[in-house]
């Protein structure tokens, strides 16, 4: 088996392979049609005798790096041998030099996998929930007096830096956390996952006290996902956080996107409780693995 970086002449094969086999990894920011590597991006493909049978790739982007990490979108092989995961954290290694470690996530039942993501040094960090919304209707819900309920645009960076000081300051402290900026805010306005009216702001008076972000989970399926569920902590306990779930669902099935996904910190459980009560139910386990890399450096 030999690695081969992905170029422009197989990245084909390279988001083929990730489309093929991204369900029994990570599917969250597996590549799309328009992928190409970068040095923010690097990718590999592994080769037995010409024919794929892995891939790696690494998110390398300002959030994660100002961290010291970097994420794997795929660390995947068809056969889940010690010979072939070395080979392709060899392959990736060379792009964590000026990192602390690089992370990703398995589907809690992929035991062979995460057995072989163990021996190379992986550790467990985390346990996520994929949770997922089935239902077609949301239940009604009224923003209470003296609040806003802010729809933030790309030009309202005002409003964006607050979204993003208010998800940083509730969220520093998690695992995991990676911060949100206003370069990353308007990068997400202006992708394909992008929902018209799906970025959430509530203030009460100038304070800025909740926030939601819900998009585009997937463009063939038509599916959703919520992200950026954050209330201030002197505001907790108002019914804060389901009014703005609620609100995000309403804005998903409005634009026919269902089912809706989020995910959430197994450890986090008053969000739990949250999610399940509002009609979410348990899509899969996902088990956050972390490798050090800074002997590297």
């Amino acid at each position: 088996m030999r690695s081969v970086p992905v170029s422009r002449e197989n990245v084909t094969e390279y988001v083929r392979y990730c489309g093929q086999y991204g369900a029994e990894h990570d599917e969250s920011f597996l590549p799309d049609a328009a992928f190409l590597p970068t040095a923010e991006f690097p990718a590999y493909l592994l080769l037995k005798q010409d024919e794929v049978v892995g891939a790696a790739g690494l998110m390398r982007t300002p959030p994660y790096r100002d961290k010291g990490k970097a994420r794997l979108t795929i660390f995947h092989a068809r056969e889940a041998t010690a010979a072939a995961f070395t080979q392709l954290l060899t392959a990736i290694l060379p792009h964590t030099r000026d990192l602390r470690s690089i992370y990703g996530f398995l589907p809690e039942e992929r035991t062979e996998s995460r057995r072989q993501w163990e021996a190379l040094g992986f550790i467990v960090e985390r346990i996520a929930y994929v949770l997922v919304y089935h239902a077609q209707e949301v239940q009604p819900t009224e923003t209470p007096p003296g609040y806003e309920l802010i729809t933030l645009s790309p030009d309202d960076e005002p409003g964006i830096q607050d979204l993003c000081e208010l998800w940083n300051a509730n969220y520093r402290q998690q695992l995991g956390f990676v911060g949100a900026t206003l370069e990353f805010i308007q990068d997400a306005f202006e992708s394909a996952e992008n929902i018209p009216g799906g970025t959430l702001l509530l203030r009460y008076g100038s304070q800025p006290v909740a926030t939601i972000h819900v998009s585009r989970d997937d463009l063939e399926t038509k599916t959703a996902d919520i992200g950026m569920v954050s209330v201030h902590p002197d505001y907790r306990g108002r019914g804060l956080a389901r009014l703005m779930l609620r609100k995000a669902l309403g804005i998903a099935l409005s634009h026919g996107l269902s089912p809706v996904y989020l995910s959430v910190n197994a450890e986090n459980r008053s969000a739990v409780r949250l999610y399940l009560s509002e009609g979410f139910i348990e899509d899969k386990v996902m088990v956050c693995y972390t490798l050090t890399v800074a002997s590297n450096t």
